[in-house]
């Protein structure tokens, strides 16, 4: 019986995060700014160069996709570093520095 109700929770937590397969997952934290580009790129401490992700500030709903290209932070309790034209577009400036992310990976790259 316990398996079969640790099977639909986690079907159900899946469909709740809007999970399809094992390419989506989703984190929160903090993040920064250090690549000056305009580009929607980023660096990821979690996630391996060449995947996809969907940021999204939670304070506004605003979200950004980016490409990992870098890995990093290694320092402080940030999970990316966004590059200044991501920042931008979730924050509204640069002024802020560190702000709330949650991220949902769309697409893995290659380990």
């Amino acid at each position: 019986m316990k398996r079969k109700s640790y099977y639909h929770s986690a079907v159900a937590a899946m469909l709740f995060l809007g999970l399809s397969g094992a390419t989506a997952f989703a984190r929160s934290g903090k993040a920064a700014y250090y690549i000056h580009t305009s580009k929607m790129v980023t660096a990821a401490r979690y996630e391996p160069i060449g995947s996809v992700l969907l940021v999204t500030n939670p304070e506004t709903g605003k979200s950004v996709k980016v490409t990992v290209i870098d890995r990093g932070p290694f320092n402080g309790n940030r999970i990316l570093d966004l590059s200044t034209g991501a920042f931008k577009a979730l924050y509204g400036s640069l002024r802020r520095g560190v702000g709330p992310v949650q991220y949902k990976v769309l697409q893995r790259g290659k380990k």
